[in-house]
């Protein structure tokens, strides 16, 4: 156990003490700045010390060692400092000493040389006061804040999913198959961070049958009661099609709302196909270098979601090609908690690739599925979690699909629907598709899934293709959803990137589109001509019937379209159609570019809406109204139009 009979243990560290050590160092050292202190040496994610022990060894680096009045800072992160003297310094290691009463925690290290300390790197130090494991545990640990051990923190290998009891101790018998432990993040509690990611699990480096010990320090996270979650659909950062610019503007516009928004209690949630697996190596842009892009945005812990792209299609197997996955970013499902919400993220993809990546055709193998160890592992999960627990789950292929009656369209999904069912309240957020589309189930399954559109719209092409216009297949902007949580009520906005979120839907002027064959692929080949005809053939001919389309991206049963025209309400009629921007600035653009079969063609939309004006030259007034009673208006001025120029961002 903890020596208790310090008091004072680390976080009082006196003033007398603190002046003390300040007053020791040597004030002669022509020092004004870290750069001046060339020292280095390694400092462990974790320390594991003896229950009496008064020293830590560290390894020099490089024979860069400190010198012998230098002082070493730990810093924990309530702002509690300690300052501690080193003793037996070499070229290869040396030592600190401990002041009197050091506790276990999480600490930020410094060498500090005169006026002047740097950062050496972050640790958690754990003294060895663990008693009563059971003998056939082979994971084990302590999960604490501060000076507090944590009870109840749920703890799984993915696998066996355990409790911490009343010091704080969790234990259990593991295969150890995934290589790690982690825990579900307790609400009021935070981790700390590795650039974006939160560090919540730990990696197993022992055979099974070998006993680890993997201790986790959170920190307090403050009132979470209230709380934004920024949803990225697909990011796929691949080294194409101007991808890095557009990525830095992406980056701009969530630093930019995060600054407009200070005070609120925000977190980043990903949903998978955050890289694109065949450019890992020939483009050099894999999961670390994504993981190094995405520390652009600045403050905010980003948990993850894993996409079939984001499987190795060098590696075989789900299970194989996933591997990469565990080891840079970590667990492929889990869970955490924030304020009055449970978050549990699922791995929905099976990639049975064979290893053997010659070209899109070979090797790589994605189907949409649950597997058992997902359903499962959210089985155990859940009985922690109270039925009137709001739930969000976060998957990246759709758990319905995108049709009159959304039928489930992810394997496994009606278990999925079954495990859900019970709780009060479900939000389920994915991607994959590249486009947005609502399935409301509420009312009967408890259920509401957010197919949420994509960061990267069409993969970037029509960004690249003509700057401004960042669009997916069905017409929707790139870029991102934010989500806020007051208590146990949700509601939601879509951001498109480069634009407020006022703007909530497109209009286009039937009377102003002529996407013929002569002004949109006149290059083209016949076989192209053909193929483009499949998309186009709702806009390829000039029109003066007077329709407006409007096309409503984030648009549910719940909203309500009306249009009038000299204070006249119109009819609205829903239709399905493709998004004639997308046509223009992607479909037509890759088939007179010499392609026959566009690799991302525009998709069919059913958020697009069309009434019949009285004139071609009348202004329609259209008010676009969610859910939530927010108002969107336009007053379109007819003719309107249609060109690249007329709706660039």
């Amino acid at each position: 156990m903890i020596n208790y009979k310090t008091v004072y243990r680390f976080v009082i560290l006196t003033f007398a003490c603190m002046y003390a050590g300040l007053s020791a160092m040597s004030c002669t050292e022509k020092v004004k700045s870290d750069a001046d202190v060339d020292v280095r040496f390694e400092v462990p994610e974790s320390i594991y010390l003896e229950a009496d022990a008064s020293e830590i060894s560290f390894r020099v680096m490089f024979s860069k060692a400190p010198l012998a009045s230098d002082k070493v800072l730990f810093e924990d992160y309530s702002g509690g400092k300690g300052l501690c003297g080193i003793s037996e310094v070499s070229d290869r290691s040396f030592k600190v000493v401990l002041n009197d009463g050091f506790e276990s925690g999480s600490y930020k290290v410094y060498i500090v040389r005169g006026s002047v300390q740097k950062l050496m790197g972050e640790t958690s130090i754990y003294f060895d006061d663990i008693t009563g494991l059971d003998e056939e545990s082979n994971v084990y640990g302590i999960v604490s804040c501060g000076k507090a051990r944590l009870k109840d923190v749920v703890v799984s290998d993915g696998y066996e999913v355990v409790r911490t009891d009343e010091n704080g101790l969790y234990q259990f018998k593991s295969e150890k198959k995934n290589k790690y432990v982690f825990i579900s993040v307790p609400s009021g509690y935070e981790t700390l961070s590795d650039g974006v990611l939160p560090k919540f699990h730990k990696a197993l480096t022992q055979p099974a049958t070998v006993a680890e010990r993997a201790d986790f320090s959170l920190v307090e996270s403050g009132d979470q009661t209230n709380h934004t979650m920024l949803v990225f659909g697909d990011i796929h950062l691949a080294n194409r099609t101007n991808d890095a610019a557009q990525f830095r503007t992406f980056v701009y516009d969530v630093n930019d709302w995060l600054a407009k928004n200070p005070g609120k209690k925000v977190y980043g949630l990903t949903l998978g196909d955050m890289t694109w697996d065949i450019y890992w190596v020939v483009n050099k842009m894999d999961l670390t270098n994504y993981l190094e892009a995405m520390k652009q945005i600045e403050g905010i812990q980003i948990w993850h979601t894993m996409g079939n792209h984001d499987h190795s299609c060098y590696l075989s197997g789900d299970f194989g090609s996933a591997a990469p996955y565990r080891e840079i970013v970590g667990p492929t499902y889990y869970s955490f908690n924030i304020g009055n919400v449970h978050y549990a993220v699922l791995d929905d993809i099976v990639a049975d690739n064979t290893g053997n990546y010659d070209d899109d055709s070979h090797g790589r193998n994605h189907v949409a599925s649950l597997t058992n160890d997902n359903l499962e592992w959210l089985r155990k999960d859940l009985a922690y979690v109270s039925k009137d627990t709001p739930v969000v789950v976060a998957m990246h292929a759709p758990l319905y699909n995108d049709n009159a009656s959304n039928t489930v369209s992810v394997g496994g999904g009606s278990s999925l629907v079954d495990i859900l069912k019970p709780y009060s309240q479900v939000q389920v957020l994915t991607g994959h598709t590249h486009k947005m589309y609502n399935a409301d189930k509420l009312a009967s399954d408890h259920i509401y899934e957010h197919n949420t559109g994509a960061v990267c719209a069409t993969w970037w092409w029509t960004g690249k293709n003509y700057p401004g216009i960042h669009i997916g297949q069905d017409g929707a902007p790139g870029g991102y959803r934010i989500v806020d949580v007051a208590g146990k009520d949700f509601s939601w906005v879509y951001k498109p990137t480069g634009a407020g979120t006022d703007l909530q839907f497109r209009t286009y002027d039937r009377n102003s589109i002529n996407l013929s064959y002569e002004n949109a692929v006149p290059n083209a080949s016949a076989a192209g001509k053909l193929k483009y005809s499949l998309y186009a053939s709702e806009w390829m001919t000039p029109s003066t019937d007077n329709y407006v389309y409007i096309n409503v991206w984030n648009y549910d049963p719940s909203w309500t379209v009306t249009v009038t025209e000299n204070g006249k309400s119109l009819d609205v009629e829903r239709t399905t159609v493709y998004d004639p921007l997308h046509v223009l600035s992607y479909t037509a653009k890759s088939i007179d570019g010499g392609s026959t079969s566009p690799t991302f063609p525009t998709s069919v939309n059913r958020h697009t809406f069309k009434v019949k004006a009285s004139s071609a030259t009348s202004t329609l007034v259209i008010v676009v109204k969610d859910r939530f009673g927010n108002e969107y208006r336009e007053e379109m001025t007819r003719p309107k139009a249609f060109d690249i120029k007329t709706y660039q961002l």
